[in-house]
């Protein structure tokens, strides 16, 4: 059996896009975070922009069909999604982790880096790097999770991830990169910062799209995709929310969410 990690996790695309998927769909508030970021970005539409931890690159191919000029390059640690961001015309992929980028300095006017930087041992190494390789006068935006988001649904994985001795693997999440420490951690490294907070939910008002969420969040619960106990901790949980909406007629399920955007001009 293989052990859970961000290796494993990213291996497949699959639990990525449903989580994305379930945030678009299932959110209690509008909420578009792509366009966030780019509201705070302000692009002239031919910068030259490095997405940091980019996924499966749909950030970066909605620039480029969406008429952006620049150059757009992909960095992820996955080589699945890396891959996967090699396979969209107009971008360019790269294989690396955020705390030792193969980028030259100030190759970019424009660096994000969203929904990543609680995947890094030491985020101000990787916020030194960004940094680095952002020309003076261009900007960098990152994006993190406030505390606690989606705890709800996470604590009823790992609830029942803890009767087979299965539990949160170290390494995947550093707790401490949250909407509440960004703004103290982009000082630090940028001295500028401007902060921008966006509070949501997630709502459910039927048990699949919630079994397939839970699901998606397995790896991060320590339930390996090999595990021989992920079939019966999913019926586990398939029962649990099953019974939780016939116990609750017409209610909806509710899951608190959001995100900061922190956005810092290079100087010097």
């Amino acid at each position: 059996m293989t052990s859970p990690s961000l290796d494993t996790e990213y291996a497949d695309l699959t639990p990525l896009q449903v989580r994305i998927a379930t945030h678009q769909r299932h959110s209690e508030q509008p909420d578009d975070p792509v366009a966030a970021v780019l509201t705070a970005l302000g692009l002239n539409g031919s910068d030259d922009l490095v997405d940091i931890g980019c996924g499966d690159a749909r950030f970066l191919a909605h620039l480029r069909e969406t008429g952006h000029t620049g150059r757009l390059v992909g960095v992820d640690a996955s080589p699945t999604m890396v891959a996967t961001a090699a396979t969209i015309p107009g971008v360019t992929a790269i294989h690396g982790k955020a705390s030792k980028l193969p980028l030259q300095d100030g190759e970019f006017d424009v660096c994000t880096a969203r929904h990543m930087l609680y995947h890094v041992t030491d985020p101000l190494v990787a916020l030194s790097e960004f940094r680095r390789i952002t020309r003076p006068g261009g900007k960098v935006a990152v994006t993190v999770n406030h505390a606690r988001t989606c705890h709800r649904t996470h604590q009823l994985v790992a609830a029942h991830a803890r009767k087979y001795g299965l539990t949160a693997p170290d390494g995947m999440i550093n707790y401490t990169v949250t909407s509440d420490t960004l703004p103290d951690m982009m000082q630090d490294v940028f001295g500028n910062t401007t902060i921008e907070t966006h509070d949501n939910a997630l709502v459910f008002d039927r048990p699949a799209p919630l079994i397939a969420f839970a699901e998606a969040l397995f790896t991060f619960c320590g339930i390996a995709p090999d595990s021989p106990h992920r079939v019966q901790i999913l019926a586990d949980v398939t029962t649990d929310i099953e019974h939780w909406f016939i116990a609750h007629p017409n209610q909806l399920w509710r899951d608190s969410k959001g995100y900061s955007i922190a956005t810092a001009i290079i100087t010097g």
